[in-house]
């Protein structure tokens, strides 16, 4: 069904220097995960590190949360149970997804050597995605599940037994409960599949696969139900909030130059395959599987806010760039005319290319500021001399939270419940602040520049909050007070006056503490 290469394997000394520039990647992940771990990253070390010290799915311990895709929360938290501390959790959560990253390569490396391609030109691109971009989220198990189901699925498809279709189904739900939007990928892929059953001879195979569906029912009903009973909403994340901002729904404006790249590779691959290799893989889960990546990003465009900008949400599009450029890229060089030159050639741009990438996004990534520091001041200022418990954010605080113990509220209500957003709208800001006894509100860094003021002043920030601001001279601009919305509805919730009297703590380039007056 394959064309398969007289070898699946690259040569000895190029796969070591995969595995020795992967090995390198881990070490510095492992041993400074700081600089490779997002703010938002720490809202799942947060809650996990809650749930191990028995508080419950809470970020703050003022308000329940399932704003995260599942799995991933509960390996934190198994984490934490055994590795409490703050510093030692970290390291480990970053030995864990480098353990995944690992296991991404490896299994990457075994489904295209069943489907005739060798893997340096996929691992060119996964290692610097994997290792660089990921920035301590979900995205290295959503990867390795997904990868994982394609091997189990190939194996389906070249023999269709009960055990193999029951280990692909498996697969394709914990697929989906590693990250939530993969959803648009398994469901394309589900029923591409299903068609494939429906035209085999053997009638019994479309029997077989249609009765998996109360599997999937029962797993992803059960899900539901537990936000439902937990959290007393039917939507599985209550910080996937829509925008209705029409700014953020311009062609483009939500994705990122990681996304644009992979969907451009993909594009490509998949018409050198259309045109070169026409095989089952290629119309059964190769085509189905980008059907459901532009599905995502249909979606992202249309409904989700500039947030989604972050590289971590398009792990399944690189994923699939990276498996196809493999395939095309064998086709290429095994009909061209000058295959071996080519293939020497294109070793050596991919070894340059891995070695430029490492430079920048490992190396010199790991030499970034880490944020223990500023926050340790933070909580030693704030919270020990002025005696400040809980804070409300505009944005960074997942590290605040993590390392501190203040109870941080982000004001974009990511991490709270769908009661946070309705009592913003129907009471306002104040009697939220008055009840939750919340003395502090964390700011941009000032003053800041005309683009800070393009992005804090003229604009909604985080669809959350506007601030007002004075300008200083000399292009310089600081913040007189803030504007607070709710999400859900989304609407003005209260005003908050944010003089300089008021300053409790200052980092520059990071935030600034006021404690709040009457709202």
């Amino acid at each position: 069904m394959y064309a398969k290469p007289r070898s699946c394997h690259a040569p000895l000394w190029l796969r070591s220097f995969f595995l020795l520039l992967a090995a390198a990647y881990a070490t510095l992940l492992i041993r400074f995960p700081n600089p490779f771990f997002a703010d938002d990253s720490f809202f799942y070390l947060q809650v996990g590190r809650n749930v191990a010290l028995g508080y419950g799915s809470t970020f703050n311990r003022l308000m329940p949360t399932n704003g995260y895709h599942p799995i991933w929360m509960l390996l934190c938290a198994g984490v934490y149970r055994i590795f409490p501390g703050r510093d030692a959790g970290l390291h480990a959560i970053a030995a864990l997804i480098a353990l995944l990253n690992v296991a991404v390569l490896l299994l990457a490396q075994r489904l295209l050597c069943r489907l005739g391609a060798q893997a340096w030109i996929a691992w060119t691109l996964l290692i610097p995605f994997l290792f660089g971009l990921q920035l301590g989220t979900e995205s290295s198990l959503s990867a390795a599940v997904l990868v994982a189901m394609l091997l189990l699925l190939e194996r389906y498809l070249e023999r269709p037994t009960w055990t193999s279709e029951a280990a692909f189904h498996g697969a394709a739900i914990l697929a989906v409960l590693s990250r939530l939007d993969s959803i648009f990928v398994i469901a394309c892929l589900w029923i591409a599949v299903l068609a494939w059953t429906a035209r085999q001879k053997d009638r019994r195979l479309l029997r077989r696969y249609l009765a998996f569906v109360p599997l999937y029912a029962g797993v992803w009903g059960g899900y539901l139900l537990s936000n439902i009973v937990w959290f007393h909403t039917f939507m599985p994340i209550s910080g996937l909030l829509k925008s209705s901002n029409a700014g953020d729904h311009r062609l483009g404006h939500n994705l990122p130059h990681t996304a644009l790249v992979a969907l451009a590779i993909s594009a490509i691959s998949l018409l050198v395959l259309w045109r070169k290799q026409r095989d089952r893989w290629l119309v059964v889960v190769e085509l189905p599987f980008f059907a459901g990546v532009l599905m995502h990003a249909v979606y992202i465009v249309l409904h989700m806010t500039s947030e989604t900008r972050w590289t971590w949400y398009y792990a399944s599009w690189a994923l699939l760039a990276a498996l196809t450029s493999a395939r095309a890229g064998e086709c290429l060089l095994r009909d061209a005319r000058q295959g071996a030159i080519l293939r020497v050639a294109g070793i050596v741009c991919a070894i340059l290319l891995s070695l430029l990438l490492w430079d920048r996004m490992g190396w010199k990534h790991s030499k970034m500021e880490t944020r223990p520091l500023p926050v340790m001041a933070l909580e030693q200022v704030v919270e020990g001399r002025d005696h400040i418990h809980r804070l409300l954010a505009f944005d960074q605080p997942g590290a605040m939270a993590y390392y501190s113990d203040i109870s941080v509220v982000p004001a974009d209500g990511l991490m709270g419940d769908v009661g946070y957003q309705k009592e913003l709208a129907q009471h306002g800001l104040g009697e939220f602040l008055r009840r939750e006894h919340i003395e502090a509100f964390v700011g941009p860094s000032i003053p800041f520049d005309d683009w800070g003021k393009r992005t804090y002043c003229d604009t909604i920030f985080l669809e959350s909050t506007r601030f007002t601001c004075q300008s200083l001279g000399n292009g310089q601009w600081t913040v007189t007070g803030v504007e607070v919305y709710s999400r859900l509805p989304f609407q003005p919730a209260g005003y908050l006056s944010l003089p300089a009297s008021q300053i409790l703590w200052a980092a520059p380039k990071y935030v600034t503490v006021w404690r709040i007056a009457a709202p």
